[in-house]
């Protein structure tokens, strides 16, 4: 098989995954792929499953065309550049493809190049983007900045973020944010902070991170305060989809891959799952449009006599909330509100089982019982 029918083969691979990598007319995305995996690296990872697997069923299924000794290294390092997941297990390391996002893309945080970056802006333009937003089950939600929720509606421990990093064990860490990242590498620096380490991690995920030398340990207190620098500074919350969730991305409409896209659609709030809206008491409100600078999806608009609030491009995040001098802004609970998946691996098979039916569900867990790769 000729390099570029192994690199086509692998986008295909990949796109099997529970998150989509779709094949675009101008091939950017095997632009990507070539910057990021060596030919014989790709070859590697089309024998991997999305199910993390033992290096002896992995080296079965290449073939034996190299040794396992050298097998078992070009993973490691292929693990160590963030292409492929790997996973510390009691009888050593398992391996399996990692998808593109959140993944691959955000495990290149510090190895950036201009190059790659601008063909991953194109890639989210052509085809990713809208992948990415679809009806379904999200990687990520919106949850609610700081104090932000009526009181009297009650709110979730899932919905608020600070209780989840008090009740949580830790470790904690942050690390840069790939997004800001990568837009500064191409001239485009953030237009709503000067601060890249906006990326926070809890457990697993942190401590995997400052292993990998891409993040840096943090007390609990630092991570609320992180929390409250992110209100100051108009960044909105974005917590993995789970109930116990392992990161929290703290995003800008001018970098950030998901909000970027999703701004471009007419009604962005379809393809979020949030909680609440926002609202304005037209008798409180002073005009002064401070919530209109602060939100992030262009869903609030001066009219005469007060603000107004598209729904439609609302997505919950209560930036507008907590600044508004004359308490005009308030979140309320939308009508149809889902409760996250419990942790992890229930959202990927949630998002699996949606992306391929029952049926596909029941194929996928046979391949697995019969030693195929998924």
């Amino acid at each position: 098989m000729n390099d570029e029918a192994v690199y086509r083969d692998l986008q295909r691979h990949l796109d099997r995954m529970p998150i989509p990598f779709p094949a675009t007319d101008s091939g950017v995305e095997i632009r990507i792929l070539k910057r990021l995996f060596l030919p014989e690296e790709a070859r590697i990872a089309l024998c991997l499953s999305a199910i993390a697997e033992p290096l002896p069923v992995i080296y079965r299924r290449t073939g034996r065309e190299m040794s396992r000794e050298a097998l078992g290294e070009a993973l490691d390092r292929m693990a160590e550049r963030g292409l492929i997941l790997r996973v510390a297990t009691k009888r050593g390391a398992d391996y399996g493809k990692s998808p593109f996002v959140i993944g691959i893309y955000e495990n290149q945080v510090n190895r950036l190049t201009p190059e790659l970056e601008r063909d991953i802006l194109q890639y989210f333009d052509e085809a990713f983007g809208k992948a990415l937003h679809t009806k379904r089950t999200p990687q990520m939600r919106i949850v609610p900045v700081n104090r932000t929720i009526v009181p009297e509606r009650g709110i979730a421990s899932y919905d608020d973020i600070r209780e989840t990093v008090r009740a949580s064990n830790g470790p904690f860490a942050v690390m840069n944010c790939i997004c800001r990242q990568g837009k500064a590498l191409v001239g485009e620096p953030c237009k709503q902070t000067h601060t890249q380490e906006n990326c926070l991690t809890f457990g697993m995920i942190a401590k995997g991170m400052v292993d990998a030398g891409a993040a840096r340990f943090v007390s609990r207190e630092d991570m609320l305060g992180m929390l409250d620098r992110a209100d100051r500074e108009g960044l909105v919350l974005e917590p993995q989809n789970t109930q116990d969730p392992l990161f929290v991305c703290c995003c800008c409409g001018c970098c950030c891959g998901v909000l970027t896209t999703a701004k471009k659609l007419p009604r962005p709030a379809e393809f979020f799952r949030a909680t609440y809206h926002a609202e304005v008491d037209a008798a409180l409100c002073q005009e002064c449009r401070t919530c209109e600078t602060r939100c992030q999806m262009e869903a609030l608009s001066a009219h005469a006599g007060a603000t107004r609030v598209d729904v439609s491009r609302c997505i919950g995040c209560g930036l507008c909330v907590s600044t508004c001098p004359g308490g005009a802004v308030q979140l309320r609970k939308r009508e149809v509100v889902k409760a996250p998946p419990k942790d992890m691996s229930t959202l990927y098979a949630q998002i699996f089982r949606e992306r391929y039916g029952p049926w596909g569900m029941v194929a996928a867990v046979g391949r697995k019982a019969l030693g195929l790769k998924i």
